[in-house]
């Protein structure tokens, strides 16, 4: 009987696995799970994983929705540097109220943040 030698598996490209544990240490600082990330972007989280492995890599479209939704850049994904200015939020609630707050006109944001400093200063207090 002929057996075909079994072949090792293959190790993935160490940028794809640099970009996995990124988009992996995101989704987790953002509370998502693989399927919900996956719903957002239109893959399923069994699609995430492998992205997230290194086992497979987003088509670029599918990239740039992986970093819309996960609230970062192309940039910062493929390489890790994200220049300084471009703060991001860091949790799925910080996201929220980024996101709220880009929804109110621009000459208002003054009045939003001081209404958030004193619920944080009166907080503080208790």
């Amino acid at each position: 009987m002929n057996e075909k030698p079994k072949s090792k598996p293959r190790r993935p490209d160490p940028r794809a696995l640099a970009i996995g544990t990124r988009i992996r240490t995101k989704r987790e600082l953002l509370g998502f799970t693989t399927d919900e990330l996956g719903g957002m972007i239109g893959v399923t989280g069994n699609a995430v994983t492998q992205y997230e492995t290194g086992r497979a890599t987003a088509k670029p479209k599918r990239f740039e929705a992986l970093a819309m939704a996960l609230g970062t850049t192309t940039t910062w994904l493929l390489t890790g540097n994200e220049p300084d200015e471009l703060a991001r939020a860091q949790t799925k609630n910080e996201l929220e109220a980024l996101t709220l707050l880009r929804e109110v006109p621009i000459d208002q944001h003054s009045m939003v943040l001081a209404a958030l400093k004193g619920i944080a200063t009166s907080l503080q207090k208790k």
